[in-house]
């Protein structure tokens, strides 16, 4: 007796659960395959698609990353801000470092096309401040003697522009440069964010008109949103244009609203199209398995019993669909990003995690569209005329 059932619990082990999720799907693979295979390809497809366009907000966030840590003061009606608006900047509590800077423009490349990028004037006593200030530090070349036309950029900048030291950045003969002279690469910067700076005299005798803005910076990051606000609030709009990073959030947050929204609405018709699917072929299955229900119903199974069996059955297939859709979706990103993106200096997050919760509806919808399309006709089942049906 004790060999008869060591017997039939190896037989039980060996083939498992006659019931078990696992080993209908083995057994059925020319079913649940291409079903797992669509749901799969629709969260490569989700996935990739928001953690691309969310790129567009990393690069902002990046290339403007060091207006983090000071705010730009620009004058609106002059060469320089007015008496009194510099006044009440220097008068701020909060005001510890205050800079009277010279910009000039570059461009990089970003898979929304050009986008500028500000080379800060400064003075030679002025430029290591600054890279102190904004968690900068020079690691090859030099910084950019006063009054040359030389000047150091982020390494993230010299990739993203094909550059190495003693190339020409700025040029007459280059499209948007407007630069008199060329301007040569002699250092390169690394650390937090992508920061470029100029000999401040440089720009002031060959950018015409030669505008002279302030930087504003508070003792620690943490302070610096609480000098911008009041900043804001004591400096005459007529007069100043401020640029802070909070201001940066906002501004991006406004202009990509439009782009999120028409995603929102693509995720949503792709997931209202998958999940219908899904919910078509979950019914025409549960057609070819009825006979199976039906005699289960036959021995005792409670209605209640077998739609939990389907539940069951979708949840993992859904679940093993999602997962491996998220794993080859991060293993193409990081393809692009190797090949594609990193090459060329641009930015891309393949593990950004936010970007994946976009493609957590696909396995809750089609979970719900299986169970409303199958549960109904589970319960109206009546097993005796099914099975009398298969018997004749």
């Amino acid at each position: 007796m004790q060999t008869v059932e060591k017997s039939e619990a190896a037989v039980h082990a060996a083939v498992g659960h006659p019931l078990s999720a696992w080993l209908f799907f083995r057994r059925n693979l020319s079913r649940t395959a291409p079903v797992a295979l669509v749901i799969v390809l629709s969260v490569v497809l989700i996935g990739t698609v928001v953690t691309i366009i969310r790129s567009i907000d990393l690069t902002v966030l990046t290339v403007y990353g060091y207006n983090r840590y000071f705010l730009v003061a620009v004058p609106r009606n002059g060469n320089q801000l007015a008496p009194e608006a510099e006044f009440a900047i220097r008068s701020e509590p909060l005001a510890k470092e205050v800079y009277r800077i010279s910009v000039c423009f570059t461009n990089i490349r970003t898979i929304f096309g050009k986008f500028p990028f500000v080379l800060f004037g400064l003075t030679d006593e002025e430029m290591p401040k600054m890279l102190n200030l904004t968690r900068m530090r020079l690691v090859e070349g030099r910084l950019p003697r006063e009054g040359e036309p030389e000047c150091a950029l982020s390494v993230g900048i010299a990739r993203n522009r094909n550059l190495k030291i003693g190339d020409v950045v700025l040029a007459p003969e280059i499209e948007d440069s407007f630069a008199p002279v060329p301007v040569k690469l002699v250092g390169l910067l690394d650390g937090e964010n992508w920061f470029a700076v100029i000999s401040k005299e440089f720009v002031q005798k060959n950018y015409f008109p030669p505008l002279e803005e302030v930087v504003v910076a508070a003792p620690t990051p943490a302070q610096q949103p609480e000098l911008d606000r009041r900043l804001d609030k004591a400096l005459d709009k007529r007069q100043v244009r401020l640029f802070t990073y909070g201001q940066l959030v906002r501004e991006l947050r406004s202009s990509l609203s439009n782009l999120y929204l028409i995603m929102n609405i693509v995720i949503a018709i792709v997931v209202l199209v998958i999940a219908i699917m899904m919910g078509m072929l979950s019914n025409i299955f549960f057609m070819q398995r009825l006979p199976e229900f039906a005699l289960l119903a036959a021995m005792g199974y409670t209605r209640t019993m077998l739609l939990w069996r389907v539940v069951r059955e979708t949840l993992l297939l859904v679940t093993v669909g999602w997962t491996v859709g998220v794993l080859l979706s991060m293993g193409i990103l990081w393809g692009l990003y190797w090949w594609v993106f990193e090459p060329r200096g641009m930015l891309l997050q393949p593990m950004d995690w936010m970007a994946y919760r976009y493609t957590i509806p696909v396995p809750i919808a089609v979970l719900l569209f299986a169970a409303m399309s199958v549960g109904p006709r589970l319960l109206t089942m009546d097993p005796v005329l099914v099975i009398e049906r298969k018997v004749g």
